[in-house]
């Protein structure tokens, strides 16, 4: 039972650090400054795993134009 809570609160902890990064993005959005670089749900992963498929889009796109 006591590693069912643990596991719970370790979820808890993640989910909250990506919600605040997620209004600290929005924040900087609204005010016109530059946003933070995005982060992995689990902590010590690269942002890579996210910024690869958007370097593929944008230069998927200015291909097209």
């Amino acid at each position: 039972m006591e590693l069912i809570n643990l596991a719970g609160l370790l979820l808890l902890a993640l989910l909250i650090r990506k919600l605040v990064w997620c209004l600290r993005w929005l924040w900087c959005y609204y005010h016109g400054r530059e946003t933070p670089a995005p982060i992995s749900f689990l902590p010590r992963r690269p942002g890579e795993t996210f910024d690869a498929p958007v370097r593929r889009a944008r230069t998927q796109d200015e291909e097209d134009v």
